[in-house]
């Protein structure tokens, strides 16, 4: 057996969500790069902490926890009937990937992500972290694991992987993200859990394990018909946790007064922070870095956005786009502030204009802000699942996951994903004159 692969050699290391993860030496190598340590202060899910206290873990156990189960499920994979054919390298690359899949996160999770063009994706900031010949992993992955950096990137970045790719990186991809993946799993019941809220525990975790198979058609991973019932679990652990924590009003509340606070840094002519200035500091350090920055330039607004995430003062709510008001021209508008941050920005500053004459006081621009959860989030289910015998004689295996004779999960769960999870918010300053005036006449302004 492949050294990576092997359950209980090398160091261990004590998880709460998976008992003992073992690590051999090049994976132990790799864990304590700089670039791998610095994980330890990313919290896995930024702002969450605000409303569950008990959410201050970290990208790095999670890394941990991917790269654990990835193993289980690649040991499955490869005993599959028709097994999933791998050579040596290609393990070496795939565990490499699973522990570095979140190592190009920004602080404070993927709240910055959205301030797009100055940051990019955290796949895309992987993919330098690892291929950078000065950095800490090049010279980890190339002597320790003896595999191409740039291969590794692949599977993580597999959109940004080019024409060149080898043919196997995305196979390893589909495997490390997809409908069922280690990453999704581990995230979903580790987050569960240190939130402390119960959805996780109906995940039959290891009835999902057993359930792997290799699908040699459409070379990606695939289930059994024992597993269903444990993917339809995941799926709607998936939708709770989205509409209880993920988004929660507060932490979205929370996440979009940091953009702004940031935005505002960067959108002024004579500030000095660049693009690298992110790259490889740590959530304690950036608040830091942003408070120097917003004193030097004297940017108010700003230093009052942040400190009121700091100090937990957050905005309230105060207007709900609801599902009947989701005109096709209303959700238009919206992607495009989604997708352009400084139209958003400056739709903020025009309500503040605005509202100022009826409010009787000036805003000065940060005091309105509109919230648009990611537009292209919805649940997705492109799983195939093999019968075997037990199919019907009129059906070719292997069947789809949203078949009706599979699980009516996902027909029934989009349009609550779309209704009750995906809810588009006005915030504003804790002032009930003006949250007031906004929930009577700021709807009407929108577009």
């Amino acid at each position: 057996m492949n050294e990576f692969l092997a359950e209980d050699q090398g160091k261990a290391i004590r998880d709460p969500v998976w008992g003992y993860i073992h690590a051999p030496p090049p994976v132990l190598a790799l864990i304590d790069t700089e670039d791998f340590q610095r994980l330890r202060n990313i919290t896995q899910l930024g702002y969450v902490h605000l409303v569950y206290p008990g959410a201050r873990h970290s990208r790095f156990e999670h890394s941990l926890g991917v790269y654990h189960l990835a193993k289980r499920f690649l040991l499955r994979l490869l005993s599959s009937d028709p097994p999933l054919e791998l050579g040596d390298d290609d393990i070496r690359v795939f565990v490499a990937a699973t522990l570095l899949h979140d190592v190009g996160h920004y602080p404070f999770s993927h709240t910055l992500e959205d301030l797009r063009p100055f940051f990019v994706s955290h796949e895309e900031r992987a993919r330098r972290l690892i291929e950078d010949r000065a950095g800490s992993l090049f010279p980890v992955l190339t002597s320790q694991f003896g595999v191409d950096p740039e291969r590794v990137a692949n599977v993580i970045d597999y959109r940004g992987a080019g024409s060149g790719a080898h043919p196997r990186d995305l196979v390893l991809a589909g495997i490390l993200s997809g409908t069922l993946d280690p990453d999704k799993v581990d995230y979903l019941l580790r987050d569960a859990m240190f939130c402390g809220v119960p959805f996780g525990e109906s995940v039959n975790r290891d009835r999902l394990t057993a359930s792997i198979k290799f699908d040699p058609v459409h070379r990606r991973l695939a289930i059994t018909s024992k597993g269903v019932s444990a993917v339809e679990a995941l799926v709607f652990t998936n939708y709770l946790m989205f509409r209880n924590v993920y988004w929660h009003h507060a932490v979205r509340g929370a996440s979009a007064m940091f953009k702004r606070a940031v935005q505002e840094i960067l959108l002024h002519p004579d500030c000095q922070l660049a693009p690298a200035h992110f790259h490889r500091i740590t959530e304690g350090e950036l608040i830091l870095m942003l408070r120097q920055e917003q004193e030097r330039l004297g940017l108010a607004g700003s230093a009052e956005l942040l400190a009121g995430t700091v100090h937990r003062r957050l905005y309230k709510v105060a207007a709900v786009i609801h599902p009947g008001e989701r005109k096709q021209e209303l959700m238009r508008y919206l992607s495009i502030l989604y997708h352009d941050p400084v139209q958003r920005r400056e739709k903020e500053r025009e309500l503040c204009r605005i509202f100022s004459a009826p409010l009787g006081r000036q805003l000065a621009g940060h005091e309105i802000l509109i919230d648009i959860p990611s537009i292209g989030k919805k649940p997705e289910v492109d799983l195939k699942v093999f019968y075997g015998a037990g199919l019907a004689a009129d059906r070719i295996d292997p069947l789809s996951f949203d078949d009706p004779e599979v699980s009516r999960l996902r027909e029934s769960l989009l349009d609550n994903f779309e209704e009750q999870a995906k809810v588009f918010r006005i915030f504003c300053q804790d002032d009930p004159a003006l949250r007031d005036l906004l929930a009577q006449r700021v709807k009407g302004y929108l577009g």
